[in-house]
């Protein structure tokens, strides 16, 4: 659920959901129902046109855009103390962004085919969607994105005066913002286009799924399967962000869902705050690449390559496994290290209480629904809202009298119109991104930025791929992961063209780096999310992060020197190459635990880590001695029988 990556960066309200609460309150209780009323209006909708099919394209986006703009300026205050009503300037805020709206929405054809003639009023408006783009991004997340636009359109209309690569010929003011506002590239172009259909979409099926208790069971799911294990707390917090993100695709979602419950359980059995935090803000960052849905990543990287969504979903299995495993087995070397103990007995699930298909039915029959549909290559669009009917259906199918089914749909109803908060920021966020790549298309800035990363890396492969990776999760701080992939799209994808590197690794390795924005310091919002929730220092709790999820910054290289961890060659290859990637990253987690058989010394450690990197070459030789020597110096180890705790 991207939709839901909303936070608050104003320190009065560390709390999330205290900002929001503070937040509605300006409207008073009229203003509340009529906000959520709204909301649902929108959702009914964005499922009516799903269905019925759209409305022409900017149509369907200056309606829903203009919705969320309004919310967005009623809802999030300018600033802290204009918490007592909605002041004038935000009435002439939505005045304005519903002019500019009403504008495109009406002129449409004549601008679709070339026969609109843009005028002062056109460039006026067009200005009024930039500025308040900026500003409602400003609101929601701070200044990152107000800064970008002013930095991007500033280079734009003065890049003229900048010698050398870097500068252009200069853009005219009106054909920036008639590119900008007047045509399906800026603020009406791709991510737009996605959020009012697909990214609303899931934000409607995280919303279902919190209502109808799907959470609660994955949570429940993973007490079962992993809390009777050593460091049981932690294994819990792998498999419920594996189970709960590979639906809602947020990493910042899935650390306030399910950190909630695991962080705390982890304390109390012994993890130290700034452990669990990054325990848990690593395996949330893991949704986001596992299927079957990875939020929308999944559906947009099928589309920009041209492929099915079910034979990306197939191909993005295997390296998301490897991902688990690794911090599965980093987790547990740390709880064997500590000597951490499972989950109390009498605090694991019983098996039974899986068994009523009350349980288990809101789950596996609406999600085969969408599995199917997807392999079958049905629209995304529609096996998404089926998914969402399913899942009401069989939960409201499942009552047992009226008066529960009256209960169950003031619930669903309630957790999809408290939705607005989400979607807002999403809307902000989104069209903010779209105007950052209308400029950097209409001015050619990725094939600059490209060169210049060519340049700097001098022709090599290796130097140019930590270069673009740098530049990508620079871009991807403070953004939602879609939004991440597809800046870097625009600005670097020119890099691994002329490198000869194949499409479907080139993809990926953008995709995968554009999640690690939201756990990599300085702006890492799963992280501080974590740490809030832990009550530890964010800096440790990212520390601990970057540990757990060392082979998530290696696996895109991975992607690009082992093309069979992504299916592509013979099945021998395929199991050799995974299998000797499944060796390296056992024995690297190892390394940064400090336990493999027994405590490893540090002078081990610093050995086992670099024979795990060789575990990991592309060469099968080198790849070959790497794995011996991990299990030789890890069998002296245990042989050697050494008690001294890791330096």
């Amino acid at each position: 659920m991207a939709g839901a990556q909303y936070i608050d960066v104003n320190p009065q309200f560390p709390n999330e959901d205290e900002a929001a609460e503070a937040n509605l309150h300006r409207l008073g209780p009229a203003g509340r129902g009529i906000l959520k009323a709204v909301t649902l209006a929108l959702f009914g909708f964005v499922a009516y046109t799903t269905y019925f099919g759209q409305l022409p394209n900017i149509r369907q986006y200056a309606l829903i855009i203009f919705v969320c703009f309004a919310m967005g300026f009623a809802v999030i205050p300018a600033r802290d103390r204009d918490r007592g009503g909605i002041p004038w300037y935000d009435w002439l805020a939505i005045a304005a962004v519903g002019a500019a709206c009403l504008n495109v929405f009406i002129h449409y054809w004549p601008i679709m085919f070339d026969d609109y003639e843009p005028g002062p009023r056109d460039w006026g408006l067009g200005v009024v969607m930039v500025v308040a783009s900026a500003e409602l991004s400003r609101r929601s997340i701070g200044l990152a994105f107000t800064v970008l636009i002013a930095v991007f359109v500033a280079y734009a209309l003065f890049g003229d005066r900048i010698p050398g690569t870097l500068g252009h010929g200069g853009a005219r003011p009106q054909s920036l913002i008639e590119m900008l506002y007047l045509s399906t590239d800026g603020v009406w172009g791709m991510l737009t286009d996605i959020f009012t259909g697909m990214l609303l979409l899931f934000v409607m099926l995280g919303a279902v799924m919190l209502a109808t208790g799907v959470s609660d069971t994955f949570m429940r799911l993973a007490m079962f399967l992993g809390g009777r294990y050593r460091g049981g707390p932690a294994k819990i917090a792998v498999l419920s962000s594996a189970l709960m993100g590979s639906i809602t695709g947020s990493s910042v979602t899935n650390v306030a869902m399910t950190g909630s419950v695991t962080i705390p359980m982890m304390k109390r059995l012994g993890y130290r705050p700034e452990v669990a935090g990054g325990i848990e803000a690593t395996a949330s960052s893991g949704g986001q690449i596992t299927p079957p849905l990875m939020g929308a990543g999944l559906f947009l990287m099928a589309e920009m390559l041209e492929m099915n969504v079910g034979t990306v979903m197939l191909l993005a299995v295997t390296p998301a496994l490897l991902f688990y495993f690794s911090v599965l087995t980093a987790v547990h070397f740390d709880s064997a290290r500590e000597n951490l103990e499972p989950l109390p007995q009498a605090e694991i699930p019983s098996f039974q209480e899986f068994l009523p298909i009350g349980v288990w039915g809101p789950i596996t029959i609406p999600f085969a629904l969408l599995i199917g549909m997807i392999v079958t290559g049905k629209s995304i669009y529609l096996s998404v809202l089926y998914t969402v009917v399913c899942m009401i259906l069989v939960y409201l199918g499942l009552s047992r009298s009226l008066s529960e089914m009256r209960a169950k749909s003031a619930g669903i109803i309630a957790s999809l119109a408290d939705s607005a908060e989400a979607v807002i920021s999403l809307a902000a966020l989104i069209v903010a991104a779209g105007i950052l790549v209308g400029v950097i298309g209409y001015l050619g800035i990725g094939i600059k930025f490209s060169n210049l990363i060519l340049a700097v890396g001098g022709g090599h492969l290796l130097p140019t791929l930590l270069l673009a990776a740098v530049v990508v999760m620079i871009m991807g701080m403070g953004i939602p992961t879609t939004a991440a992939y597809v800046l870097a799209v625009s600005v670097v994808i020119v890099v691994f063209r002329k490198l000869g590197i194949d499409a479907l690794a080139t993809h990926m390795f953008l995709f995968y780096f554009a999640t690690l924005s939201a756990i990599t310091p300085p702006v890492c919002g799963a992280v501080f999310v974590a740490a809030n929730i832990a009550g530890a220092p964010w800096l440790k709790v990212a520390g601990h992060t970057v540990r757990f999820a060392a082979i998530k910054y290696l696996m895109p290289f991975l992607f690009v020197f082992h093309p069979a961890l992504l299916g592509q060659g013979s099945p021998v290859q395929v199991v050799a190459t995974v299998g000797a990637v499944a060796v390296g990253t056992l024995f690297l987690s190892a390394a940064f635990s400090g336990y493999f058989l027994s405590p490893l010394t540090r002078p081990l450690r610093v050995v086992i880590g670099l024979a795990s990197l060789a575990c990991l070459w592309p060469n099968p030789v080198v790849a070959g001695l790497g794995a011996f020597a991990c299990a030789g110096l890890a069998l002296i180890s245990k042989l050697a029988g050494s008690g001294r705790a890791p330096a």
